[in-house]
Order: structure tokens, then C-alpha cells, then sequence
């Protein structure tokens, strides 16, 4: 049994000892755009640094916005003493053959390695696909050498599904990626 089995859907919210997920608004823009950039700075293992993402906080409250309204997209945040130290967002396709399939990002602040908060995030995902029933694939990319990333990944049922070499140019040096997916079976039904 999972150690933080609640959905955003049902049940109530995922939590640490000392920190709880749940479903981002849109009215967590700016916080969240600011973890963003804090985030940024403080790990090569993503996509960008302190500049963080190119979003407006408008911009940023229409994208929540917009996934939430979705049925096989997820916005997450781990919080803690009212602050976000863990993200996660999930978007599965919008055509119908796509639908079922997507990609996540899952990040954590420094300080809050090892604490457990990606794997919260990670496992209210889970159970949001198995008892959604849509979704029944799950992506990922990581950069080839974030071991403790990919140990977790793997812990979770995530299998290796390929290499994109040079994926990534961080301070004058390329980085591999790796592709790594996990089949999803429904919940089964209940009564």
C-alpha cells in the first residue's frame, strides 16, 4: 500500500510529517512562479535556472486554470508552512489516440530532498490515473546522470525506454537524457 495514497479527486490530500499536496489554483500563480525561480537556482537537473519559466502570473493562472478543467492533466503542489516546496504537473494529449499518454515534471527545493515530497507527488499522480481511468501512460525525461531521480522513478514501476543523447546544454557541457514510462491499469471498480 502506498504511504501517501490520496488523489486530488477523492479522499483527502497527500502530506509528509510536515508537508501536504494538493491540487494547484490559479490563484497560486505568483507563488508558484517564484518557487519556480528559487528552484531554478538552486539544480541543473531541469530546464532552466533563476530566470525560471517565461510566463506571466496571468499567464500562469490561465495555464492552472486550464489544466485543472482537463481530465487527463494534473497540477500539483507540496506545501509546507503555507509555502510551495514541491511542484508537478502532468498533460496527456488532446487528440483521441494521444489522449491516454502523457508527460510529467516533478520538482523539489533543495531543501527538501530526501524528505519525501517528490515521492508524494509522485504517487498522488498514480492513483489519479488509476482511479481517472484516462490516462493509462505516464512519461517522463531525466537527465541521464540524476541518479537519485531515476533510483526513485524505478521504485515507483518506471521502466528505461530510451536515450536522447545531448538533450541537454548546461554551463558548456551536454547532458544525455533518459525516457522512461509506466503503463497504468485502471482501479478496479468498486462494490
Amino acid at each position: 500500500m502506498s504511504e501517501h495514497p490520496a488523489s486530488p479527486s477523492a479522499g483527502p490530500p497527500a502530506a509528509g510529517p510536515d508537508f501536504q499536496v494538493r491540487r494547484g489554483e490559479a490563484g497560486d500563480a505568483a507563488a508558484f512562479l517564484a518557487y519556480l525561480r528559487k528552484m531554478g537556482s538552486e539544480t541543473t537537473f531541469v530546464s532552466f535556472g533563476a530566470e525560471g519559466i517565461e510566463l506571466s502570473e496571468a499567464e500562469e493562472a490561465a495555464h492552472i486554470a486550464k489544466t485543472n478543467a482537463r481530465d487527463n492533466a494534473l497540477f500539483l503542489v507540496a506545501v509546507a508552512g503555507g509555502e510551495i516546496v514541491g511542484g508537478l504537473t502532468f498533460s496527456a494529449g488532446t487528440r483521441p489516440r494521444l489522449r491516454h499518454s502523457g508527460e510529467f515534471g516533478v520538482s523539489v527545493l533543495r531543501e527538501w530532498w530526501g524528505r519525501g515530497v517528490a515521492r508524494a507527488l509522485l504517487e498522488t499522480l498514480l492513483a489519479w490515473a488509476r482511479e481517472g481511468g484516462v490516462v493509462r501512460k505516464v512519461n517522463l525525461r531525466v537527465r541521464a546522470d540524476n541518479e537519485r531521480a531515476i533510483a526513485l522513478y524505478e521504485r515507483l514501476g518506471f521502466m528505461r525506454e530510451g536515450r536522447m543523447t545531448r538533450d541537454l546544454f548546461v554551463d558548456g557541457v551536454f547532458h544525455d537524457t533518459l525516457l522512461m514510462g509506466l503503463g497504468i491499469d485502471p482501479a478496479p471498480a468498486k462494490g
